[in-house]
């Protein structure tokens, strides 16, 4: 239930240091006229409402506020921040103490922006706390999804024999094989051979979405990971090529080499 402001005696006096601070926090904060007299500046409410965006963007919005001197359109701002977006900071002010603000009632500008910034600091410590409750409920449900996805039958024994990094580069051995004999089945063979595509990489395997195991971040983490496994598996082979290219190369330059060398190498015919 929200609050209601009544009048000033709800509203906490300030000394001098309270009043440097105040004025100092409002400074700090790019609002769309200059301030030359407070009271005066803020009576049309539209500096209020470009206060409060400034901290709480989600709940104002600026086009529903105009500036000007009229009493009516005075008023009819801060009716509209009194029903809008005072509520949402759980107070309400009477329609006396709007008229006084409308006004430009000496001290009373200070007192309410005092009360305005407790209410923001407020609403904005709450929204951290919810943000921070989320985050520990989603950590809790990515524990219990890595758990049931990370649950895997035992391994045969001729497998778990083998070094980890023997078993991924068999895998990587096998796909890239795999690959190369689909494409020479195409190649060698187009008039009695149906072109075979070549199957995707191992990475590029998605993992299939659970809705009632595994929470919509997770899958969409998962086939991320899987994204980034594909384009190392791609830069890999392309790896491989260039160093198959560099072996061709090396193996020209040797049969150069050798042929130079019987080409110069004595016969021995000319001795006797």
């Amino acid at each position: 239930m929200s609050m209601v402001v009544k009048n000033t005696d709800d509203l906490e006096d300030l000394d001098e240091a309270e009043l440097e601070e105040l004025y100092s926090w409002v400074d700090k904060i790019p609002l769309s006229r200059p301030k030359r007299n407070i009271a005066r500046d803020f009576s049309d409410g539209v500096m209020i409402a470009e206060l409060i965006k400034h901290f709480l963007p989600h709940i104002v919005s600026l086009h529903n506020y105009t500036p000007g001197n009229a009493t009516k359109m005075k008023l009819d701002n801060w009716r509209l921040l009194n029903r809008k977006v005072f509520n949402k900071l759980n107070f309400q002010l009477t329609e006396d103490l709007i008229r006084e603000l409308c006004l430009g009632k000496q001290g009373l500008i200070e007192r309410f922006l005092m009360h305005v910034r407790a209410k923001i600091e407020r609403a904005m410590w709450d929204m951290q706390k919810d943000a921070g409750d989320r985050t520990e409920v989603a950590h809790h449900q990515t524990k219990a999804s890595v758990r049931l996805t990370n649950t895997k039958p035992p391994k045969s024994k001729h497998v778990d024999d083998k070094p980890e990094a023997d078993q991924n580069i068999n895998m990587q051995n096998n796909t890239y094989s795999h690959i190369e004999r689909n494409n020479y089945r195409t190649e060698v063979s187009p008039g009695r051979t149906k072109p075979v595509a070549a199957p995707p990489p191992k990475g590029h395997v998605k993992i299939k979405q659970s809705d009632d195991l595994v929470p919509k971040a997770i899958y969409e983490e998962r086939e991320q990971e899987c994204l980034a496994k594909e384009e190392t598996i791609q830069i890999l082979q392309a790896k491989i090529r260039r160093l198959e290219h560099l072996l061709h190369l090396k193996d020209v330059r040797i049969e150069e080499l050798q042929g130079r060398l019987e080409s110069i190498r004595p016969t021995g015919k000319g001795k006797r």
